[in-house]
């Protein structure tokens, strides 16, 4: 008997669409805020670090509350549909404010202006992401179908992120950094807003919500008793520092590859940073070229996610995955470790191809988990409890975000990293980077690659105690689809 299809193609579209327009957003703010915060708003490496750290934690915290705030929502639109509709304009407004720098270098006023805007994105943020992720458990009851509504997500994510990366460096070489910057975010912002909507317009909750909702007690309760989202929670925290080489990438292009490149003596006599730069590939496009071969892997890891989902459990991808990611890293320290100022542009290329695979499974996996974990507790409980099972989503992509920033923070202090001097430009008008020492490239070099590699170590710790699989995840979703028949029969005698 053919299984039966819940997903339309509108949906199948529009919320690749959605996420692809989210995560512009997001990667500006993951890739570029830090470097605004340092290169153009010049506050000390520590204190940016900071403020990203705090502020994130902050953030997350807030992610459980929303989660229970969405589980306790009951509309004509849905459990998470509404919040879709009424947050596009404010994510986009706040992400403009990110990337506003009006008072004075390292300033208090300056410091403080960078916290509070940063924390009130991030608020902004939760409320949209956490019922735009918690949809998908509720789009479809259908397994198979959620994995590819997922994955299609992810897609459309991984693309959007990769957007930024072509066309910030653009802006920055004609605009300069801070106005580069400004008109990244206003682009981002409004494309964000537009296409997010599209989860609202194109997409239909089918899985009706428990008739009770969830007091804050029993809301603790759930996390408590859930374990396959504590084993997701840890293994994320564990695991923050794989991201670092995706998110710094930018100092990788900067001072790995383009200082490489560089005659400074021309520099000093022509005043012209494209005529001291000896290359084929020009200076603006070396970071897109790096983030284009990080995708490049993200993007077929992600394809063949479901077709890994035929084969293998999901604790098996994630272990195999986080192996090939330990793997591949600790290659790339041992092939440049040696001469990190004078980088082979090629080879990176095709370590940070297999670096973008296992973070291209991680991006949709942990989703997958997640899924799993409300399956798994309303199977305990008889509670559905998606809106705070999928807060820890965004809760884990804030913390790991931020404590990898700390990550990158105390690397730069301890590299003695030299940032760009305001005004500091070329006849052209075009920033002049500040020259970085081998000591520097070295501790550059360990952040993008050693960091990353105990990450993915640390991480397969917790899925070592995952038993939600095989014989008994079957006997789970059986009993499920069983419980779902009963109680809809029982609507429909009451209604009769």
């Amino acid at each position: 008997m053919e299984q039966k299809k819940y997903l339309t193609l509108k949906e199948k579209i529009g919320f690749p669409l959605a996420a692809f327009g989210r995560s512009g957003i997001y990667t500006i703010m993951t890739m570029f805020y830090m470097v605004f915060l340092i290169d153009v708003a010049k506050l000390d490496a520590v204190v940016a670090s900071s403020i990203i750290l705090g502020a994130r934690i902050f953030d997350a915290l807030n992610d459980p509350l929303m989660g229970m705030i969405v589980d306790k929502t009951r509309t004509k639109w849905g459990k998470m549909r509404p919040y879709l509709l009424f947050t596009p304009i404010p994510v986009c407004l706040t992400t403009v404010l990110l990337f506003i720098a009006p008072f004075g270098d390292n300033t208090v006023a300056a410091t403080i202006y960078a916290a509070v805007t940063y924390v009130l994105w991030g608020v902004c943020f939760t409320i949209q992401d956490v019922p735009f992720w918690s949809l998908s458990s509720v789009i479809t009851p259908d397994e198979k179908e959620r994995t590819q509504f997922i994955s299609n997500g992810r897609l459309g994510s991984t693309f959007g992120g990769i957007l930024p990366a072509l066309l910030v460096p653009v802006l920055r070489t004609t605009f300069g950094n801070g106005k580069g910057y400004l008109i990244a975010a206003v682009i981002f912002g409004i494309l964000g807003a537009v296409l997010s909507s599209l989860a609202f317009f194109t997409t239909k909750e089918r899985i009706e919500p428990t008739d009770k909702t969830p007091s804050f007690k029993e809301t603790i309760e759930v996390v408590r008793k859930n374990k396959v989202l504590l084993i997701v929670i840890l293994a994320a925290i564990l695991g923050s520092t794989m991201v670092i080489a995706n998110q710094s990438a930018d100092y990788i292009a900067n001072y790995l590859i383009i200082q490489g490149y560089t005659d400074f003596d021309v520099l000093k006599s022509t005043n012209d940073i494209v005529q001291a730069y000896d290359f084929w590939i020009p200076r603006g496009t070396v970071l897109t070229t790096l983030t284009i071969a990080i995708g490049a892997g993200m993007v077929p890891a992600m394809i063949v996610f479901p077709m890994l989902r035929k084969k293998f459990d999901l604790k098996q991808i994630y272990i195999g995955s986080s192996l090939f990611g330990l793997i591949s890293h600790l290659g790339c320290y041992l092939v440049f470790m040696r001469d990190p100022s004078h980088i082979n542009l090629y080879i990176l290329w095709v370590f940070l191809f297999l670096m973008g695979f296992p973070l291209g499974i991680y991006n949709v996996i942990t989703y997958a988990l997640i899924a799993d974990s409300v399956d798994y507790i309303q199977w305990k409980t008889g509670k559905r409890s998606e809106g705070v099972c999928f807060s820890f989503q965004t809760f884990l992509s804030k913390i790991t975000a931020g404590l990898a920033g700390v990550a990158t923070g105390w690397v730069l202090k301890a590299g003695n990293y030299i940032e760009p001097i305001d005004g500091n430009l070329d006849a052209q008008g075009r920033q002049i980077l500040e020259w970085q020492g081998p000591e520097t490239q070295k501790w550059l070099l360990i952040m993008v690659t050693i960091l990353p590699a105990i990450g993915f170590a640390l991480t397969i710790i917790p899925m070592l105690f995952n038993d939600y699989t095989g014989k008994k995840k079957e006997k789970i979703q059986q009993e499920l689809a069983e419980r779902r028949e009963e109680t809809a029969e029982e609507k429909e005698e009451a209604k009769a």
